[in-house]
């Protein structure tokens, strides 16, 4: 038989021996979700919501443009702005949603409340959509701060892990002021007569969005030097505007672009390029120009925006 040990022995092979061996760390309930908490796939996930919430506001803001400004519509376009502000309704509130389970996994406690206080100014509000009037552009006070929100909680990660969503929220910002184009030009009333007349105002417009916006970039080829109207350096891209007053202008202006295709390729500070045609009257459809892209091969980088506004080229003296 082994031998016998006493019970104030043992205790203090226990107390001193095996906690060296084995020691551990109490861990609280919050530390274990917070390492379960998958970052990653969170962000994600609220960027394909927040995505869709864009596309579904950028619809809404053009549909408000239009009823302001008096123009005819069949109903069915106010059976479909109703159907995008149940959307977006509900887009909202699953990101919402999704935050608060951030928060509370994450035992954030003063942020999830700091957010449902935020949330209560605009309870029974949630698809709002407010006008940006110096820019021109519509957006959602709610998407807003849960993007703010979602900032916050994906601070912690590397930024070249999260930095697409944000890319794209900004990339959506710059298509709606293009898409915005004639409405500026109106607000400021101006009749443009060229082309420098209309992206010297959207160019005075986008430095206070994107403060690192130039003008006339060269790219420098074997025999000539291109220069894009417009750029965003941080997004990559360049925008060429072409001003049409007539039919004839309508098919030069595709062909001008065209060219401006061939110049800029292979250019690695420009990655995304959009035409902005600005058209006096209906000269050529969406459609048509869109076709016209697809036949020709267009590549995928290059992205038309049609918009129709006042203007008239000033004639010359004879």
């Amino acid at each position: 038989m082994g031998k016998s040990v006493s019970l104030y022995k043992y205790r203090h092979v226990m107390r001193t021996f095996w906690p060296k061996r084995f020691s551990y760390k109490r861990v609280s309930h919050h530390e274990i979700k917070m390492k379960e908490f998958n970052y990653i796939q969170f962000g994600k996930n609220l960027a394909k919501d927040f995505k869709s919430a864009n596309s579904l506001v950028s619809k809404i803001g053009d549909a408000m443009w239009q009823e302001a400004h008096g123009f005819e519509k069949h109903p069915i376009y106010d059976e479909e702005k109703d159907f995008n502000l149940e959307r977006l309704k509900d887009t909202v509130e699953d990101i919402i949603c999704k935050i608060q389970y951030a928060y509370e996994s994450l035992g954030l406690n003063f942020m999830l409340k700091k957010l449902n206080t935020e949330l209560s100014n605009y309870e029974n509000k949630l698809d709002d959509i407010d006008l940006i009037h110096y820019l021109d552009i519509f957006h959602s006070p709610v998407v807003f701060i849960l993007r703010r929100h979602l900032n916050t909680i994906m601070s912690t990660l590397d930024e070249s892990i999260y930095s697409l969503d944000n890319q794209e929220y900004k990339i959506s910002i710059l298509e709606q002021i293009l898409r915005g184009t004639p409405k500026m030009i109106m607000d400021r009333n101006i009749i443009p007569k060229n082309e420098k007349e209309v992206r010297k105002e959207i160019y005075n417009s986008m430095i206070h969005v994107f403060p690192d916006t130039v003008r006339e970039i060269p790219i420098a080829k074997v025999s000539k030097t291109y220069k894009p109207d417009i750029g965003v350096k941080s997004l990559k891209s360049a925008i060429e505007y072409k001003f049409v007053d007539s039919e004839t202008e309508a098919k030069t202006s595709i062909g001008g672009i065209f060219e401006d295709i061939h110049g800029y390729e292979g250019s690695e500070d420009w990655k995304v390029f959009y035409a902005v045609i600005y058209m006096t009257d209906n000269y050529l459809t969406t459609d048509q120009i869109l076709a016209e892209f697809k036949m020709s091969n267009v590549p995928h980088n290059w992205k038309p925006v049609i918009v129709f506004g006042k203007g008239e080229r000033k004639q010359k003296s004879k």
